[in-house]
């Protein structure tokens, strides 16, 4: 009886173990948007100019491409998976949400379909310091290399 107990206890342990096994989140991110011609429809998935790059060393970098004009860095940090659905950038620069330099940012994400990342994280105050209590919202695509070089490309 006692071995029946402990083969059962090790399965669910080892269970538990494997659900809570980190995600691949290393690799390029291109933040995405949906668009749509009508409002009842939530629209494609199309891509933008930023990108998120989550690197084997633990560091992460943000940064926007403008058109005709080049790129520019917009934040930039490390990053640990804390949780099965969330990590935390340790933020020490950013442009775009300044109040966050030095901040210990929870990003809660959700995969969808493997190549599709949907970050959530929590935002207290605005630039200034005045309290804005939001949620923000993004959704990410993994940057992938293709099989060959496309033909219709423009370097």
């Amino acid at each position: 009886m006692i071995a029946f107990l402990l083969i059962g206890t090790s399965r669910v342990v080892g269970q538990e173990k494997s659900d809570a096994a980190p995600v691949n989140l290393k690799g390029i991110w291109q933040m995405c948007f949906y668009v749509s011609g009508t409002p009842q429809v939530p629209g494609e998935l199309k891509p933008s100019n930023s990108f998120k790059i989550l690197s084997d060393d633990g560091k992460f970098t943000n940064m926007t491409m403008i058109p005709n004009h080049g790129a520019i860095i917009i934040g930039s940090g490390t990053y640990r998976q804390t949780a099965p659905n969330a990590y935390t950038e340790h933020v020490e620069k950013n442009l775009h949400l300044p109040q966050l330099v030095g901040v210990d940012n929870i990003l809660e994400f959700e995969m969808k379909g493997g190549d599709v990342m949907v970050l959530k994280f929590f935002v207290k105050t605005d630039k200034d310091g005045n309290e804005i209590n939001s949620w923000y919202y993004e959704t990410w695509k993994r940057v992938e290399m293709p099989a060959k070089f496309p033909e219709d490309i423009v370097r």
